[in-house]
């Protein structure tokens, strides 16, 4: 019996918030074009999203680089799940194609994380020089 409740205990434990590949099975909730190559704009983005002040504390951020290296994915977890994932690919040279998604987690960032993506796209708000994409 108390092997029983061990296993119950360690599977819900291990089945507790939303994982990365869940939030990028659901449609984008919000999506733009903008004037600025999808590198820079994931760099500024990520150090943006580590940086800013969030009101459920600081979330842990991570990035990756698609197999073809033509999307930069970035995406934010806190407390074992992910929040949301904030996808970049070119259209053009010069522009991209961003799309944010979010879980139940991740319920009230999209307004916070989608205004960090319009400063980092605004020509006034330029990258930083030496935010990484996880390459």
């Amino acid at each position: 019996m108390t092997l029983l409740l061990v296993l119950v205990l360690l599977a819900g434990c291990t089945g507790m918030g939303t994982s990365l590949g869940e939030v990028r099975a659901t449609q984008p909730l919000q999506t733009g074009a903008f004037s600025m190559p999808y590198d820079h704009l994931a760099a500024c983005v990520k150090a943006r999203i580590k940086a800013d002040p969030w009101t459920f504390r600081q979330p842990i951020v991570g990035s990756e680089w698609g197999l073809d290296r033509r999307i930069v994915r970035v995406h934010a977890s806190y407390a074992r799940s992910t929040l949301f994932e904030v996808t970049f690919q070119p259209i053009s040279p010069v522009t991209t194609r961003v799309d944010y998604r979010r879980s139940h987690e991740g319920h009230g960032t999209q307004e916070h994380a989608w205004s960090i993506i319009e400063q980092c796209a605004s020509p006034i708000f330029p990258s930083p020089p030496d935010a990484g994409t996880g390459r």
